[in-house]
């Protein structure tokens, strides 16, 4: 279903189409999608107990691709991106400094030994769209409308470099995301209910207390503002927790750089963005107003400043060490947060031309 619904609009479905159309056909989704696993199906907590939110997207993994009819295309085609990658990655030389090698339609075209037969717009994009989130690459772009696409990588592909088959790609998968996390996203999903207190016997009266939710049933989520989306989601659902992160820091440099006009980098840039004395600051990403302003201001550029100093410089020039998941999504939460706060310039700089 979820792959039918991808080869008729170029997109992945969100949970809410699945859930409806599961159940016109007199199905639950919470008793059908126990039959599958993490390692077939993204989008979902292991523990369906709650379930996402409707505009949460389910994407097939190349394995839940494989079990689908209709895929040999796709997924041959997908085999030969990785291939196409791991020989462009030793060679690849940066147009800017830090420029990941990414993979385009054209590079697919050049490639000698591959049935061209096989290179549509259809399943390029498609198999672009598998390889998006598998851990063999870092992410990409992709726009639906134009079937067009690219596919970020790094030298995380080249353990991958001799896969021929489907069997020998998803061996080194698993290799690469290590036995815990292979272990993890091979259990079934499964409906885990919220935990039973038993009720404590009291010596005195008891006083009536506000019901508390106990903390471990507290589930927060929120969408991720879609520039953060963009860079981290392909990373993060493939295991790269830090990498994700490192990219979510990066997007947020790279966007105020575009909107103060700057030139610099990490706490420097923050400063001249957002205003040192007598310097009036370059971008506004404050709510206040009257005698709280100045506080908001200052606040809101130590943020930022933090966030470089803090989280994007150790995951660019410190060594390459690892991201627990939980905090991994509490970070790129704080990404989305700075993010959001920078479309307050945005919107300020569209309105007059709107108003002419």
């Amino acid at each position: 279903m979820v792959w039918t619904y991808f080869g008729t609009y170029h997109r992945w479905p969100a949970f809410d189409d699945i859930d409806r159309e599961l159940w016109e056909r007199g199905l639950k989704f919470e008793e059908v999608v126990q039959q599958l696993c993490p390692a077939l199906l993204r989008g979902l907590s292991p523990n369906i107990a709650r379930l996402p939110q409707g505009s949460q997207e389910l994407s097939l993994t190349i394995a839940g691709a494989a079990n689908c009819s209709g895929t040999g295309s796709a997924t041959s085609v997908f085999l030969d991106m990785v291939q196409t990658a791991a020989a462009l990655e030793p060679a690849w030389r940066p147009a800017q400094p830090g420029e990941q090698p990414w993979l385009g339609p054209g590079d697919m075209r050049r490639q000698p030994g591959i049935d061209q037969n096989l290179l549509t717009s259809e399943v390029l994009f498609a198999a672009a769209a598998l390889g998006q989130q598998e851990p063999c690459f870092r992410g990409g772009g992709h726009n639906s409308d134009l079937l067009e696409w690219s596919l970020t990588f790094d030298r995380g592909i080249r353990p991958f470099a001799a896969v021929r088959r489907l069997d020998d790609y998803w061996r080194v998968r698993e290799q690469e995301l290590g036995a815990a996390r292979t272990e993890a996203d091979n259990r079934p999903f499964h409906k885990r209910p919220d935990p039973v207190f038993a009720p404590v016997q009291a010596a005195w009266p008891a006083v009536p207390t506000p019901e508390v939710e106990p903390s471990e049933a507290l589930s927060v989520t929120c969408n991720l503002h879609p520039l953060i989306a963009e860079v981290a989601a392909g990373r993060f659902g493939g295991g790269f927790y830090y990498d994700a992160v490192r990219s979510a820091f990066q997007a947020v440099e790279h966007r105020v750089a575009n909107l103060a006009g700057a030139n610099e980098v990490g706490e420097k840039l923050m400063g001249i963005a957002f205003g040192s004395k007598p310097d009036p600051p370059k971008i506004t990403v404050t709510r206040s107003s009257g005698g709280s302003l100045e506080s908001e201001r200052n606040g809101m550029q130590f943020l930022f400043k933090g966030a470089m100093g803090a989280l994007r410089n150790p995951r660019m020039h410190g060594p390459d060490d690892k991201d627990n998941r939980d905090e991994a999504e509490e970070l790129l939460v704080f990404a989305s947060f700075l993010m959001r706060r920078l479309d307050i310039e945005d919107q300020q700089r569209k309105a007059p031309a709107s108003g002419a």
